[in-house]
């Protein structure tokens, strides 16, 4: 397969700069993943714009079921081992002919775009794209249904979970998808299983999946000039790396006149111990707000936070912060590890370093993580066409995937927290608790960054009862998943 790959990528410019599409050059073309209000700044805010379009929706869109759009595919003889990855030639010899209809959030980076051009060219299928900003995402997605112009391929994230999946999408075929392949990252996939079905596939080390854990950014010189002797990843590696020598560094930034830290999203804390506000099992959400007590995990992460926020050690995040040395330490997802993201001029980026979000001193640090995945809508035209361009398009073998990091240091940390073995902490919260009201998780999480760290508690109970409304109307909506 490399060989026919690589004489397809002697006839394509390794320099595309061409949109896929004519709308590209009408959409605006710096909106970031996550930034859905288009303010060029990740923020709980952006969290909650795709709920909320999907409050509210008590009546299943009248499109036909999965089963019905696909029943002409399930008579077919096929082996249904295309996707193992033995056999990877049969991605492109059985891929069904015509167009698949991608929807997007952001334009294509210049490695996915090569990957569309290999796949069109091995494959002769067409793959469209429809651009739209992510805070209309949902919105769009809607419309596009019930106007009978659905897509093929949608993302599927926590943000938009279980809202999106219920309403909008279709249990996947384990057929047509070859469910059972190696080729698989089941560990994300199973985030987003309803009662044993799946909505969305993903694949290990995508960007295209894995562009949503964190990790925090630092500047060694800025350390340096502070007067950190030993720099976070050092201490990473020592077994040392923790909140106690993390709020070290910040007061030392902060005796200085910096930003001890800035995080893209507060509940970072709570995750990197490996709390949250709900649990989920696969067919219900539970409440673990409710109830907590002084003595627990989730408590402590919080009155973290707390303490920090009322010593002032912790700033309003931004990504430019680390690079102009206002901030010590940048917690936020690792799309800025990806130079094709641009979070960074290439030079600037080169010098930076990264390590794993630290945890409770003591204890087990989590990676908090919102897995993407990607699945097929109802009313969709080529599902079939979806699960192969998917197959191929999220295998990172089939590009120079080594060349897309600013440094070494970034993509070792980056195969770090995405391992098979990592401990991560999946980020429900968002999803389940604005699926009434949009702006519940923001309200609740601001709370407990302004609580009085003794008070924290108390907070958190409080949470817990403005959150149960939210989990009982989604749960009832997930019993009907069959």
């Amino acid at each position: 397969m490399k060989n026919k790959i690589l004489m397809v990528a002697l006839s394509v410019s390794l320099a595309i700069t061409i949109a896929l599409s004519g709308f590209y050059a009408q959409a605006t073309s710096s909106i970031q993943v996550g930034d859905t209000n288009g303010d060029g700044v990740i923020d709980l805010t952006d969290l909650t714009h795709l709920a909320q379009y999907l409050a509210g929706w008590d009546v299943e869109l009248g499109v036909p079921s999965f089963t019905e759009s696909v029943s002409s595919e399930s008579g077919s003889d096929q082996t249904y081992d295309d996707f193992d990855n033995a056999n990877e030639d049969n991605i492109y010899q059985n891929a069904p002919t015509g167009s698949v209809h991608v929807l997007m959030n952001r334009n294509w980076h210049e490695s996915e775009e090569l990957l569309i051009k290999q796949y069109e060219q091995l494959t002769d299928v067409k793959v469209k794209t429809t651009l739209i900003a992510e805070k209309d995402y949902a919105n769009k997605l809607v419309s596009m249904i019930t106007s009978s112009d659905a897509p093929d391929i949608v993302y599927l994230s926590t943000g938009s979970f279980p809202g999106l999946a219920i309403k909008a999408m279709q249990p996947l075929d384990t057929e047509m998808f070859q469910l059972n392949s190696d080729c698989w990252n089941k560990q994300y996939m199973d985030a987003y299983k309803i009662n044993g079905r799946y909505f969305g596939v993903a694949m290990p080390k995508s960007w295209s999946c894995e562009d949503l854990n964190y990790v925090t950014y630092y500047n060694p010189q800025l350390l340096k000039s502070i007067g950190v002797t030993t720099m976070p990843y050092d201490l990473y590696k020592q077994g040392k790396w923790n909140w106690e020598t993390q709020e070290e560094i910040m007061r030392k930034a902060k005796a200085a006149g910096k930003v001890g830290l800035e995080y893209q999203s507060s509940d970072v804390f709570m995750h990197s111990a490996g709390q949250d506000f709900v649990s989920y099992d696969g067919s219900q959400f539970n409440n673990l707000a409710s109830g907590a007590t002084s003595g627990s995990l989730l408590t402590s992460a919080w009155a973290e936070v707390a303490t920090l926020n009322s010593e002032n050690l912790i700033g309003v995040w931004n990504i430019n912060d680390v690079v102009t040395g206002k901030s010590a330490l940048n917690t936020a997802i690792t799309y800025g590890l990806y130079k094709e993201g641009n979070w960074y001029n290439e030079s600037v980026g080169a010098t930076l370093r990264a390590v794993p979000v630290a945890g409770p001193k003591g204890g087990t640090a989590y990676t908090p993580v919102k897995p993407k995945t990607w699945g097929v809508p109802k009313n969709a035209k080529n599902a079939k066409g979806a699960a192969y361009f998917l197959r191929y398009f999220l295998d990172t073998s089939e590009f120079d995937f080594d060349s897309t990091f600013y440094n070494d240091n970034f993509k070792e940390v980056f195969n770090t927290v995405t391992s098979s073995s990592a401990k991560k902490s999946i980020m429900y919260g968002s999803g389940v608790s604005d699926y009434v009201d949009s702006t519940t998780y923001k309200t609740v999480c601001n709370a407990l960054v302004g609580a009085d760290p003794q008070r924290v508690t108390s907070v958190l109970n409080q949470v817990g009862s403005e959150i149960s409304s939210s989990i009982v109307r989604a749960n009832k909506d997930l019993a009907k998943i069959k």
